[in-house]
């Protein structure tokens, strides 16, 4: 009976995270993708996190808040220590600029816009090769320029490549005078971006250490202590001892989560909230 209680109670945190993370989910997911391709790799490894942390605590206290509290920290503690979201941030950014900087040297090689685009796939990135392959294809399927475009900064999803390819666009509806120059100006702003990018990870690094120590030594403490000194957490079988118990959790996991937020990079506001559909 026990283990059914538990059993239960893992699948219910996990659904609850899942749900939870659809809700707030910003990446669109294509129709025709499936279950489990439609889910990012983070959320893949965070349920996967919950999962065992909710099996893990329950089977130990036997207790169905246990789990729920064992699912909580697995899907939080994958975010927590893993290595910051920035990284893949600069990484985007650093191939973006590469690839306007090729953009822009194919251009000055007299090829038209559209034909210097799909010249720069071969070289392209490989973080960002699909990305400008789905921009080709949507160029030869008479989907206009600077809508392309605009659906390319839609599924890079990030407010410095926004601003990397609002130039890109202007030129597309307005027409470029001189478009190796404005390609040139995008690449170097591209790269300030990037820096300053650096720079502020730079900042972080220590609350983000801090914020690390604290989390490994308090879930260290108190596995230890359900391991080993279990008459401690007797007065929590109770009814009242488990309403208790997430009070108590719901404290811890309000001060974490502020700690976490406190390490990571907010959001800039986006240009291209959505994927533009062609006409």
């Amino acid at each position: 009976m026990t283990v059914l209680v538990v059993l239960c109670s893992t699948g219910i945190g996990v659904g609850i995270a899942l749900v939870v993370a659809g809700l707030f989910a910003t990446t669109p997911v294509t129709k025709k993708m499936s279950f489990t391709k439609g889910i990012d790799k983070a959320t893949r490894q965070s349920a996967a996190a919950a999962l065992i942390g909710a099996a893990v605590v329950g089977l130990i206290t036997h207790w169905p808040v246990g789990a729920l509290i064992g699912a909580a920290v697995g899907w939080t503690l994958r975010s927590a220590l893993s290595s910051s979201s920035s990284n893949r941030v600069t990484n985007r950014l650093d191939a973006l600029a590469t690839w306007i900087e090729t953009l822009r040297d194919s251009v000055a090689a007299h090829r038209g816009l559209v034909a210097a685009i799909e010249s720069t796939v071969p070289s392209a990135p490989a973080s960002l090769r699909a990305n400008i392959e789905a921009l080709v294809i949507r160029i030869k399927s008479g989907t206009p320029l600077d809508r392309a475009f605009a659906a390319l900064a839609s599924e890079l999803a990030d407010a410095s490549a926004d601003e990397a390819i609002a130039p890109l666009i202007l030129a597309a509806r307005f027409g470029g005078a001189d478009l190796q120059n404005l390609l040139g100006t995008a690449a170097v702003n591209t790269r300030e971006q990037l820096a300053l990018v650096q720079r502020t990870e730079v900042a972080r690094a220590k609350p983000r250490r801090e914020m690390r120590l604290v989390v490994v030594v308090t879930l260290g403490f108190v596995l230890a202590t359900l391991t080993i000194g279990h008459g401690y957490f007797t007065p929590f079988s109770t009814t009242t001892g488990q309403i208790v118990l997430v009070v108590i959790a719901g404290l811890f996991a309000v001060g974490f989560g502020m700690m976490n937020r406190l390490s990571r990079p907010q959001p800039m506001p986006r240009l291209f909230e959505s994927p533009a559909q062609p006409s």
